[in-house]
């Protein structure tokens, strides 16, 4: 790792032209398809291991499901179209556990979390270390443009007619 300020995806310099080349630009929608299996072992199969007493097979079952959520979630972020390309699986299941934990009130799991989203590029900072940019949502952009501007709805004055008593 490169001491000193991030790089600036703005700031490429003329005189090198492989510098243009070097950012991996990843899809603003998020990696497509379903999330891969889950690497690690499961909570419940470490309950069984322990003593009967000490068991708390709810608790287990829980912490499972709440990790098989963010898995899902995780993979569908920018970042995960090159987590898979690099083989970070296991990286990824790491940090959700740690942010599962961390969840629960563990100080020492919420350090590590912080510290694995840093390696994954899931900060600003770490995107930029990464040297990872997320592209333009260009059809998010025209559909935003395309869109009619909104009438405001007339007020209870402007309803109001005025009616002759002409007729009366």
């Amino acid at each position: 790792m490169n001491s000193g300020p991030a790089a600036d995806p703005q700031a490429l310099r003329r005189d090198r032209p492989a510098d243009k080349d070097s950012w991996t630009v990843l899809p603003s929608e998020g990696r497509k398809g379903n999330a891969p299996a889950w690497p690690l072992s499961k909570w419940r199969d470490q309950e069984k291991a322990k003593d009967p007493e000490e068991r708390d097979d709810a608790g287990a079952r829980a912490l499972d499901a709440r990790e098989l959520v963010v898995w899902r979630q995780i993979w569908k972020t920018p970042q995960a179209a090159q987590w898979e390309k690099l083989g970070w699986k296991h990286d990824v299941a790491l940090y959700v556990r740690m942010l599962v934990g961390a969840e629960q009130g563990n100080m020492k799991a919420a350090s590590e979390a912080r510290q694995w989203s840093d390696r994954l590029g899931l900060s600003q900072m770490a995107m930029l270390r990464n040297r990872w940019r997320i592209a333009a949502d260009e059809v998010g952009a025209r559909r935003t443009q395309q869109r009619p501007a909104t009438q405001r709805p007339k007020s209870s004055r402007d309803r109001f007619r005025v009616v002759s008593s002409a007729g009366a």
